[in-house]
């Protein structure tokens, strides 16, 4: 097949987060299966590697998210050249406003197109209408699919589940010097449980809570906290932790292009966020042998079973969170179990393979004409 990613955000400056991991991922999956990919994105910062274009037949740069109109329906039409030039069979979309120029070439070119929705779109305007406007989606969470149908009103069946995967080797090869390096960078005493937070510091990865919760421990406590990442709220969040005299408890280790290292360096990886559409650091959690602490908010349920491959609490519920990291700083044979137990559950559903071959079977369905066509 050949394949069009269409990806409309501004690639982050070389910070892939969970939607860039996924389509890294996908296009070399893809690719080592024999597809020829063209990849078009919003606009990179000059000097940044997309990570991918080994990968690809053609990489190109168009303003999706731009205000000028002029500019949209420039980045419309050039497309629709590079349809033309690449032969290109079906088009994958990624994020809502890739979508409405995918919907717009499959009326006017003819190619089929599906859309993988990577958040709850909680910012569209006119919701109920996007049931008129999209023809396929995948949803990487249940929990997004029900948002898809309930609130945006589009047919269940036009709507695909298929979870996010991780390749296990990427993480069972962490090299465990660089892990013990990172952990004494960061002050960490030989005795002391590691608590690990991995994601952009923003409201709703809930990690105001993680501090307050964090207060409420037993001072004789054996732990220290290295939250990984940035974000826009870390001097909000850096002056709490000095605030509630957890400065020696906690580190703000900045961001970190090697994920392994990081997971192998902690002994609970902790993601109490608000707002979670699926929560792929919980499966580089998993396929790195380590428990989960993560609040029961939007798909982490569908990957965490409560006391089994890891543990819930309600999103927001301080207390909760503290009493869930207290029981497992103290108790080293219950780490041990719920890591084995979520390593199992991760090996068995959530692996790479699976998705890109999810992924290109539904391509296929789409261009035989079992699901809706243009």
């Amino acid at each position: 097949m050949n394949i069009l990613m269409l990806f409309s955000h501004r690639w982050r400056a070389g910070r892939a987060g969970g939607a860039e991991t996924h389509i890294i991922e996908l296009i070399k999956g893809l690719a080592r299966k024999g597809h020829e990919i063209t990849f078009v994105t919003d606009r990179i910062d000059p000097g940044v590697s997309c990570a991918i274009d080994d990968f690809v037949v053609a990489h190109y740069e168009l303003p999706f998210r731009t205000f000028n109109l002029l500019d949209k329906f420039s980045t419309y039409k050039r497309i629709e050249e590079i349809i033309v030039e690449r032969h290109i069979t079906i088009i994958h979309a990624h994020h809502r406003t890739a979508g409405y120029f995918a919907e717009l070439l499959c009326r006017q070119k003819r190619v089929p197109y599906v859309i993988t929705v990577h958040d709850r779109w909680h910012r569209a305007p006119f919701k109920k209408l996007h049931g008129n406007i999209f023809r396929r989606l995948i949803a990487v969470s249940d929990s997004i699919r029900q948002v898809l149908v309930k609130d945006f009103h589009i047919a269940a069946e036009r709507v695909k589940t298929i979870h996010n995967g991780i390749d296990p080797a990427k993480f069972e090869a962490a090299e465990a010097e660089k892990a013990v390096l990172f952990r004494q960078k960061h002050g960490v005493k030989e005795h002391e449980v590691v608590l690990t937070s991995v994601g952009r510091l923003t409201r709703a990865k809930g990690l105001a809570d993680l501090l307050r919760a964090l207060r409420l421990l037993p001072e004789a406590l054996p732990y220290k906290c290295l939250i990984v990442g940035e974000g826009k709220d870390q001097p909000l969040l850096q002056e709490l932790t000095l605030s509630y005299g957890l400065a020696d408890r906690v580190s703000f280790c900045g961001y970190q292009s090697n994920i392994p290292v990081v997971m192998a360096a902690a002994d609970i990886i902790l993601l109490p966020s608000h707002r979670e559409p699926f929560g792929q650091v919980i499966l580089e959690a998993m396929f790195s042998h380590k428990p989960v602490i993560a609040s029961a908010v939007d798909g982490i349920p569908e990957i965490v079973t409560h006391n089994s491959t890891g543990i819930l609490f309600s999103p927001g519920d301080v207390r909760a969170l503290a009493g869930a990291m207290e029981d497992l700083i103290s108790n080293a044979h219950k780490r041990r179990v719920l890591a084995e137990e979520g390593y199992k559950n991760a090996l068995n559903r959530f692996c790479l393979s699976e998705m890109i071959d999810k992924t290109e079977t539904y391509y296929l369905d789409i261009l035989s004409g079992t699901s809706i066509s243009c």
